[in-house]
């Protein structure tokens, strides 16, 4: 961490308060938003997901049209074509497309739940590290429970654990901020 008495340091540090702050009031709402209509949550996720595929396979065909003498050339083809298969399957079918994202987000959530409580033993002993531990812990928890969710309940899974998420995200950005500004004071 940037001493405290140097003087862009502290103006560096209380961008990052605000910031902080700022990214943690937004995860914290959109977490509630989530948690209140969790359908709503996971079709809009499945959608941004199946948009971006789409969107990606796009550019990878247009980027393999201009290289077709490229030694990847058809590795590159196919990987573009399986995109927008898979993108237009999400947009599609979104019932289907929400249940892999519930297998797909339980496992990256299970990452980042491994992240956090890495950092939560790397940061300083007086920093919140409490929150971040507790994060953490939380994220291990609905990654678990997202990959062990029945089908049927899958995209209320998706939407409230998501929703909690970044409420627990939010806190903890939160409680970051508020220890940024004590420290500054």
């Amino acid at each position: 961490m940037p001493s405290l008495d140097d003087a862009p340091n502290r103006d560096l540090l209380r961008q990052l308060t605000t910031s902080s702050f700022g990214l943690g009031a937004v995860l914290a709402l959109l977490g509630v938003l989530a948690i209140a209509a969790p359908w709503v949550a996971s079709t809009v996720i499945d959608y941004i997901v199946g948009g971006t595929l789409v969107a990606a396979g796009i550019a990878q065909l247009g980027m393999t049209a201009l290289t077709f003498t490229w030694r990847g050339f058809w590795l590159t083809l196919l990987c573009g074509a399986l995109s927008i298969v898979s993108g237009v399957a999400m947009l599609a079918i979104p019932v289907e497309g929400i249940h892999v994202l519930v297998t797909f987000l339980g496992i990256v959530i299970l990452f980042e739940a491994a992240a956090k409580l890495t950092a939560a033993f790397s940061v300083p002993r007086d920093f919140p590290w409490g929150w971040i531990l507790f994060d953490g812990l939380i994220t291990a928890v609905l990654g678990g429970l997202l990959l062990t969710s029945p089908a049927a309940q899958a995209g209320v899974y998706l939407g409230v654990l998501i929703g909690i998420n970044l409420v627990s995200s939010g806190i903890a950005f939160l409680a970051s901020s508020i220890w940024l500004r004590r420290s500054l004071a």
